[in-house]
């Protein structure tokens, strides 16, 4: 009998790709995957995986993706942005088109930022691709989405434990989180937003300059205040297991090949599996069970 899971999924753009390797080697291992909650990256892979596709599938449509499309758009339509979603909601279609949530095979919920309340969102039912593009809303790259203006969940909440939890407060919960880098990294090391992207032309030429340069302690500071906001929430929500692919030093908005981010994820999914297996002891069920169940009662 496949023990069951549930999947927290982190945001880090690109670096999504590597949450398909932990869930291959999920599958590979006899896991079953109960409900998936993902925020940015962690909610278009993870919506993609509970729609039914394969781990490898969406791996080869990544490549598709930066193969022949584009994020050569300009302006998007409906907001102000870097970035139109044209190119990705051609990608996204044949995942998600006509399918609402509630339709995906695995239980799955994405969440967002309502830039007008300021709340976090947690979208539970509707159309699966707004709910994708909600969860996928840079602030200033791509648009945001609604009346609500919701933009990317990790604004709030780097990894939904929580909302993952809520599936079934008796399983273990695998939280991966996408910011862990080379021990050898460095500021150097930092690209600017979309260099090497499909539009590098222009970004490398900033790049040089001392807007470049700005750009790169920009980034840098994101990224310091969202693992520090990702430490605090794990901290909280205490997650089963934790998976940190050595992944953080890819650009978010960057050129990949999917392959070397997915066998990381698949790697540091491997390494994680004995303490997998030591959730379903009775003593740590019991305790899911006990703590868990009342807190939501």
């Amino acid at each position: 009998m496949k023990r069951e899971i549930n999947l927290a999924l982190g945001g880090g753009g690109v670096r999504g790709v590597a949450h398909l390797g932990v869930v291959q080697c999920l599958l590979d291992h006899d896991y079953k995957i109960n409900g998936i909650a993902g925020t940015s990256a962690g909610g278009l892979f993870g919506a993609a995986i509970a729609a039914g596709n394969t781990p490898r599938d969406i791996a080869a449509a990544v490549d598709v993706f930066f193969t022949e499309s584009s994020f050569r758009s300009g302006i998007g339509a409906t907001s102000f942005s870097l970035i139109s979603i044209n190119g990705m909601m051609k990608a996204l279609e044949p995942f998600f088109k006509g399918k609402t949530l509630q339709e995906l095979d695995i239980p799955f919920v994405a969440t967002a930022v309502s830039l007008k309340t300021g709340q976090e969102i947690i979208i539970k039912d509707g159309d699966a691709m707004q709910a994708v593009l909600a969860t996928i809303a840079i602030p200033g790259f791509f648009p945001s989405q609604g009346d609500l203006v919701l933009v990317d969940g990790g604004v709030l909440d780097p990894v939904p434990i929580d909302s993952a939890r809520e599936f079934d407060t008796s399983l273990p919960v695998v939280a991966v989180v996408l910011h862990k880098r080379p021990q050898d990294f460095n500021l150097d090391h930092i690209k600017v937003p979309l260099e090497d992207s499909l539009i590098e032309p222009l970004v490398k030429t900033i790049s040089k300059t001392r807007i470049g340069e700005l750009m790169r302690h920009l980034t840098a500071t994101v990224d310091v205040v969202s693992n520090k906001l990702s430490e605090l929430r794990i901290e909280k929500s205490k997650p089963d297991v934790l998976v940190e692919p050595v992944v953080g030093h890819i650009g978010l908005l960057q050129k990949i090949e999917s392959k070397p981010l997915f066998d990381e994820g698949y790697r540091a999914m491997e390494e994680n599996l004995e303490a997998l297996d030591k959730t379903y002891s009775l003593v740590n069920s019991f305790k899911r069970i006990t703590k868990y169940a009342r807190s939501q009662a």
